[in-house]
């Protein structure tokens, strides 16, 4: 029995008060429209239907359904006590938050930062995005809006206030970054087709990389493995303190172009290697032997901007270019030899197989394949000039020791 009388006096109270909250329903509505440029956010408050004596209990304990006047007074009291805007507005208007959310949802967006595509196969190699600033809806001060605007009428407008957060790199930073720092070359007019074909497929996988800040960029690891599969031919190599045939053969060329560019653009060499054997297109002290296995060039970008590289040929030259941040100095190679052997003689062989003659070339004729070269023992430095001039430092990069070697003559058979 006694549980019966508990169950009508609910019910009774869930109907006294949803009267009674009926009733201040019937006062005056609360309107709010939210503006930001031709964007209108409306909310208009509306009788909330309890489903149970609980839910009934709360709406009457946090005058949801109460009259405007009644609203005000609780949400000033909530902030008397330390409550913030939004929290005592939505004890209140607890779906005046979804109106705010969407608002916020339309309006806000990050600001866009300017950047740079880089592409050296058109022209222009590079293009600069513009920047675009944000539009944050300021959370906090669009409550305290509404609540001040809510103390003199029902029925108001509300314009959104809004930051506009900067994006952190604009177009301005940017171009800067499309300087020509350095360019470097080497000649391989007298290599064969097959080496002039590694060294511009070689180059061709250089061109257009970005080696950012802080990064470093692997030589082997841009270039690929030097195998037939990955389309490179068979040409001269050193190996061994000898020139041998090898796949990839003039790749060491790229290398050696890149790695002289590098330096002259400031950048930090973290790995290289030299040749056993002095280049013939290199000075002592600045060559880069590199090799599919333990030998890489690896620079690195110090800096915090980005650096790009462009890598071309033109069938007689190889090209590095590196464009950057504009460099307070400018930096000059120079090769110092400390030593100089004696230049060793030539080993003779008869081209039987007809590798470096016409089978109608007369016999005995002669023909050098690869040159002597004597003992080197050089030093490689970097130069800083001012922009005046004036030298500033001459730094000592490395000391290098290159073997000799005797040539080779071919005799026609």
């Amino acid at each position: 029995m006694g549980k019966r009388y508990i169950i009508l006096f609910s019910v009774l109270l869930v109907a006294i008060l949803h009267l009674q909250l009926f009733s201040a329903n019937a006062q005056a509505t609360v309107n709010i429209e939210l503006n930001y440029g031709d964007k209108k956010f409306t909310y208009r408050d509306s009788y909330i239907e309890p489903s149970n004596h609980v839910v009934a209990e709360e709406i009457y304990e946090r005058r949801i359904n109460a009259p405007y006047e009644e609203k005000i007074e609780l949400i000033s009291d909530k902030l008397k006590y330390g409550a913030t805007y939004k929290t005592a507005l939505l004890i209140c208007f607890p779906l005046l938050e979804a109106t705010v959310d969407r608002a916020i949802s339309v309006i806000n967006a990050d600001p866009i930062d300017s950047k740079i595509d880089f592409d050296p196969s058109v022209r222009p190699m590079f293009t600069i995005t513009r920047e675009r600033v944000g539009t944050k809806v300021l959370e906090d001060r669009l409550y305290m809006d509404i609540y001040f605007a809510l103390m003199s009428a029902p029925s108001i407008k509300v314009k959104i206030p809004v930051e506009h957060p900067t994006p952190k790199v604009t177009i301005n930073d940017n171009i800067p970054l499309t300087n020509l720092r350095a360019k470097y070359s080497t000649d391989f007019s007298s290599s064969t087709e097959d080496r002039k074909h590694n060294i511009s497929l070689a180059l061709s996988k250089l061109n257009g990389k970005v080696i950012m800040g802080g990064e470093t960029l692997s030589f082997n690891d841009t270039v690929g493995k030097r195998t037939a599969k990955n389309g490179f031919k068979e040409a001269k190599i050193i190996k061994g303190g000898k020139y041998v045939p090898g796949v990839g053969g003039g790749v060491c060329q790229v290398s050696t172009t890149l790695y002289n560019a590098a330096l002259m653009s400031d950048l930090k060499i973290s790995a290289v290697n030299r040749h056993s054997l002095q280049s013939s297109y290199e000075l002592p002290s600045f060559d880069a032997m590199v090799n599919s296995g333990s030998s890489d060039l690896k620079i690195l970008n110090q800096g915090e901007k980005p650096v790009f590289v462009k890598a071309y040929d033109d069938g007689q030259r190889a090209y590095v270019e590196i464009y950057g941040s504009k460099l307070p100095y400018k930096i000059k190679r120079k090769s110092e030899v400390t030593f100089t052997g004696e230049t060793p003689g030539y080993d003779e062989v008869v081209d039987l197989k007809f590798e470096h003659f016409d089978e109608g070339t007369e016999s005995g004729a002669r023909k050098i394949i690869s040159y002597s070269h004597p003992e080197v023992h050089s030093n490689g430095y970097l130069l800083y000039y001012d922009l005046y001039g004036n030298l500033l430092e001459k730094k000592l990069i490395r000391s290098d020791v290159y073997g000799s070697v005797k040539g080779l003559i071919a005799i026609a058979p």
